[in-house]
């Protein structure tokens, strides 16, 4: 579901932060560096220290993030105006290459861990605790108003770091590799929360692999327009979709798995272009786990004039009376696979919409997806 920002004007804040901009503490041997100005030079955060996201941070059009592998990144607590939150505008980049030994760790101020391995306590409930991650690209996007660029909203209106889409389908918004972000999704003043992470015209240069979405209270990752291709996705108990993708999409998304919490509303939500260009996406290899107590969970949402296709989806776990939904009479989903009691099942039943005649069932289970190095596995 695509639910937005909101701006709140921030000049009164940032004039008082003027003269503290980055201040730091050693506690056990671990340093801890609190961030709360925008990125305008290449940086690099070490894993030695643990950063503290204090208010939007925004790595601007120029400047690289480097982050190493084992960094641990806390965020302060608040809405609205109050929200930490990364950004990566147009023209930045974040190189973020964990490992599965080291991952790099973005959460609450409030979860306990000191270091990235530590077991932590704060559970997959515990949602809105931050704002999460947003990347803006200058890759094709589809708005209704047809315009090549548009910002996002939340981010403020008149700054050149708020606005994505352009005409490079090659845009490089760096690398995200072993990055797992946990409990986000906070509440930004309109009722709506934000994404854990949210790819907006993010080009098929950008690397986004091996990223674990753990608890957050909106969608998991959201996908608005752009050409990117992520790979092993994990998304789990997200409170609306776990994966969203609209604005005119044309990348491929492979390797997937979207466990659902009882409270989440679905596992995909797909919707085309608002524009005259609907996109075409390549979904591959999408392992969808539903909660059986919630009979009112929606296994995949597919929007009218949608188009693309889904090679592989493999679905466990929902109530029976679950349902795919599907509009989109151009929009392919082969190899479908529904497992009842860990037996396939393969309902026709469970499908409805216009769109279910362009469904094909299979009959094997791909092997599963190792995320043994994420939060969710250990």
């Amino acid at each position: 579901m695509n639910k937005r920002l909101t701006y709140y004007s921030l000049a009164p804040l940032l004039i008082l932060m003027i003269p503290l901009l980055f201040w730091s503490c050693t506690e056990g041997g671990q340093k801890t560096v609190t961030v709360n100005q925008s990125i305008a030079t290449d940086t690099w955060w070490k894993a030695n220290t643990t950063y503290i996201l204090e208010g939007t941070v925004i790595v601007k059009d120029g400047a690289t993030l480097h982050i190493e592998a084992g960094t641990l990144i806390k965020a302060m607590p608040g809405e609205a105006r109050n929200i930490s939150m990364l950004v990566i505008s147009k023209g930045g980049k974040i190189e973020a290459k964990g490992t599965a030994q080291q991952p790099i760790v973005f959460t609450a101020l409030d979860d306990n861990i000191s270091s990235v391995n530590d077991t932590s306590m704060l559970k997959a409930s515990k949602q809105g605790l931050w704002g999460g991650i947003i990347m803006l690209g200058d890759a094709p996007i589809s708005t209704e108003l047809e315009d090549e660029e548009t910002f996002y909203t939340g981010l403020n209106p008149n700054a050149k770091t708020s606005y994505y889409g352009g005409a490079n389908p090659n845009h490089n918004g760096g690398v995200m590799e072993y990055v797992s972000i946990r409990h986000g999704g906070s509440y930004v003043g309109t009722g709506s929360e934000s994404n854990g992470l949210t790819l907006c015209g993010v080009g098929e240069q950008t690397t986004i692999d091996n990223i674990e979405i753990f608890g957050n209270q909106d969608d998991g990752m959201e996908i608005f327009g752009g050409t990117v291709h992520p790979s092993n996705v994990l998304v789990v108990s997200a409170g609306d979709d776990g994966i969203d993708i609209s604005q005119g999409y044309t990348g491929s998304l492979k390797n997937a798995l979207v466990v659902l919490g009882e409270n989440s509303d679905s596992g995909l939500e797909l919707e085309p272009g608002a524009g005259p260009d609907a996109g075409s996406f390549t979904l591959s290899n999408i392992h969808l786990m539903g909660h059986e107590n919630n009979p009112e969970q929606v296994i995949l949402t597919v929007a009218e004039n949608s188009q693309g296709s889904i090679d592989g989806l493999y679905v466990r776990g929902f109530s029976p009376e679950a349902k795919i939904k599907t509009a989109a009479e151009a929009f392919k989903l082969q190899h479908l696979i529904i497992l009842q009691q860990e037996e396939i099942a393969n309902l026709p039943e469970m499908i409805e919409g216009a769109g279910a005649q362009a469904i094909s069932f299979g009959d094997h289970l791909e092997d599963p997806i190792d995320f043994g190095w994420t939060r969710w596995a250990k």
